[in-house]
């Protein structure tokens, strides 16, 4: 009995390991189940395309990048071919020797190119890119060393170029190889080092439509990198092509009148909100950005103290001075505070409290009504006009018209400038509003500031009865083959709710002060009738440092204009940094620029005649001053 007891006991034992045993096996099984079924199906995707990865390899060639040409189809960007060297690692014998031998013919640091070298043989399995777009002597030097470059190779591949150097540069854009902050940024993933990517104006704005798609041949490789097979070549895409709402004929002339200047230029058709001329002054030529540049050349641009790099037009806030003014006139006469007809005498200087307020013309103007007003710019008479309207009627009128927000061109991250109210001073400042500064605000000075671009946007507003057009910059996109892809169209971003004998009313002023000597009597041109208005925006901030002091401490001038009179075809703004008097400096320029468009229809006598539809947009509308 006592034996039967052990045997049964022993029994359950075996039983009790045995199922526990068949338990942890049935969990195994179950867990290796789970982990195949994952590895399959819910990942197999991604583990399908790196075993592809594994044993293919892609011997890239760029697509070409996509060419920009102005609205009659002048090229403005294309490509060249670039003749780039490549060491395949694997193919050298002695990486110090290749290093020795290459790194003179290349103008490169021997150490630099040995350590690529060696990086290369630990971790590329393709050919490695060691210099860009080579000259003709060094391709000769290579050729006549070739026996002793085994693993060396050249090829051809298109690179950027810029036919007209500095010309519409900050329009354009550059562009340069992608950089590590860039790479580190999620929608960048697909990027590789020493890729390049459109930086800044239709290039950056633009960079996927006009980047082509790679190509190359796949090869087939073992573990070790070793070629075993070709399969079908994948031929690389060109971009697309873009085509500006860009006159380049009237950019010349642009880019001619401010030659040795500081500003900006912009022109747009006033009916569309096509751009057809953009000027920001200094410039750079962007072929510099093709090869790789210099620590020293970058840093000579970025330190450059007159900006170069900066998109003036977009990305510069001044302030407005006496274009204001135009503002000013429309809010009041829109809130009927003012008729055209209502007088103030101006005797050189306007008094409120203790305080004296300056008009540029000391000796005064006399009694003066709206269209003297304007085309005199008598400040006397719109700092009382900017007490009758107050500041949050001309806050919410300029606002309208376009200051103190963003126009939405992709080009650059914009200004939007300042249109200060009681409210942004109490919160901005922590200080109270004094009638004091909606004097000034009156006059487009104290805190208000706008690009000029948005002054372009204000002052085509006047000139097509009220109509505020988001800036057109991009006209057509196009397959390479010249299908049409997509066409922009005129965006209206709002219709200002002006009578049309306010407008009139400032029109008049505003072709009195070309027409009747006024202000802007030096943009006058015989045949041709330009409205306009000028500003001297006052610097009271930059410091005394020497020669150029004075030139710095200089005003900076404005002239804004439309022409013709009667049915406007290009509205344009000259900006021109401590340019002194805006009657002068700007008011020149802007002459200078609309002489060369309109020469070609001027009569003798009379009125422009409707330019040629190769030089400039059609457009309708008529305005009568």
């Amino acid at each position: 009995m006592v034996r039967y007891s052990l045997v049964s006991g022993a029994h359950l034992e075996l039983q009790r390991r045995l199922r526990f045993l068949h338990a942890a096996t049935l969990v195994a099984f179950l867990l290796l189940f789970l982990r195949l079924w994952s590895l399959q199906i819910l990942e197999g995707n991604r583990y399908e395309a790196l075993a592809r990865t594994n044993c293919l390899r892609l011997y890239v060639e760029e697509g070409c990048r996509g060419v920009i040409l102005d609205r009659n189809g002048e090229m403005l960007a294309g490509n060249r071919p670039s003749f780039d060297v490549f060491v395949n690692p694997r193919e050298i014998s002695d990486p110090k020797v290749t290093s020795f031998l290459l790194a003179p013919l290349l103008r490169m640091d021997a150490t630099e190119l040995l350590g690529r070298l060696e990086e290369g043989r630990r971790s590329a399995s393709e050919p490695i890119l060691v210099k860009r777009d080579v000259d003709q002597d060094t391709m000769v030097s290579l050729q006549e060393r070739r026996h002793d470059l085994g693993g060396v190779t050249i090829r051809v591949r298109p690179l950027r170029f810029y036919p007209h150097r500095d010309f519409a540069t900050h329009l354009l854009g550059y562009v340069s190889e992608v950089s590590p902050w860039q790479l580190s940024r999620e929608e960048n993933r697909d990027f590789r080092f020493g890729d390049r990517i459109g930086q800044g104006g239709v290039e950056g704005a633009y960079d996927a439509l006009l980047r082509g798609v790679e190509g190359g041949e796949q090869v087939v490789v073992d573990a070790l990198g070793r070629p075993r097979r070709e399969l079908p070549r994948i031929e690389p895409k060109p971009g697309f092509t873009m085509v500006l709402t860009l006159d380049s004929r009237i950019q010349r002339l642009a880019e001619e009148a401010m030659r040795g200047r500081m500003g900006a230029l912009v022109a747009m058709d006033p009916f569309t909100g096509e751009i057809l001329a953009l000027v920001s002054k200094p410039s750079y030529d962007p072929n510099l950005f093709i090869s790789r540049l210099r620590p020293e050349q970058w840093r000579a641009l970025v330190s450059n103290p007159y900006h170069p790099l900066q998109n003036r037009v977009l990305q510069a806030a001044y302030p407005p001075g006496s274009l204001f003014k135009l503002i000013t006139a429309i809010a009041a006469l829109r809130k009927g505070v003012i008729t055209p007809d209502t007088t103030f005498r101006c005797q050189g200087s306007f008094s409120l409290g203790s305080y004296q307020y300056a008009c540029w013309k000391k000796e005064g103007h006399g009694s003066v009504n709206l269209k003297q007003a304007i085309a005199q710019s008598c400040n006397v008479y719109f700092y009382n006009v900017a007490l009758r309207v107050g500041i949050e009627e001309l806050a919410r009128t300029a606002r309208e018209f376009g200051l103190g927000e963003s126009l939405g061109l992709r080009l650059c991250q914009e200004a939007k400038g300042l249109v200060p109210t009681p409210d942004w001073k109490r919160e901005a400042k922590g200080e109270k509003w004094y009638l004091g500064n909606t004097v000034q605000a009156g006059i487009g000075q104290g805190m208000i500031t706008a690009t000029p671009l948005q002054i372009l946007q204000m002052i085509s507003a006047i000139a097509n009865g009220g109509k505020l057009f988001r800036p057109l910059v991009v006209k057509e996109v196009r397959s390479a083959e010249g299908e049409l892809v997509e066409r922009y169209v005129p965006e209206v971003i709002r219709e200002i709710q002006i009578p049309s004998d306010v407008l009139a009313a400032v029109r008049k002023g505003m072709w009195a002060a070309v027409n009747d000597k006024g202000t802007g009597y030096q943009a006058r041109i015989e045949g041709l009738a330009v409205c306009g208005k000028t500003a001297t925006a006052q610097v009271v901030s930059r410091p005394k440092n020497g020669g150029g002091a004075g030139r710095l401490l200089s005003d900076h001038a404005w002239f804004a204009c439309f022409a013709p009179e009667d049915h406007p075809r290009v509205a344009m703004v000259v900006l021109v940094e401590h340019g002194g008097y805006g009657g002068v400096a700007a008011a020149q320029v802007a002459r200078q620029v609309l002489e060369g468009i309109f020469s070609p229809e001027l009569r003798p006598e009379g009125q422009a005649k409707v330019a040629s539809t190769s030089s400039l947009p059609s457009s309708e509308g008529r305005l009568v001053r």
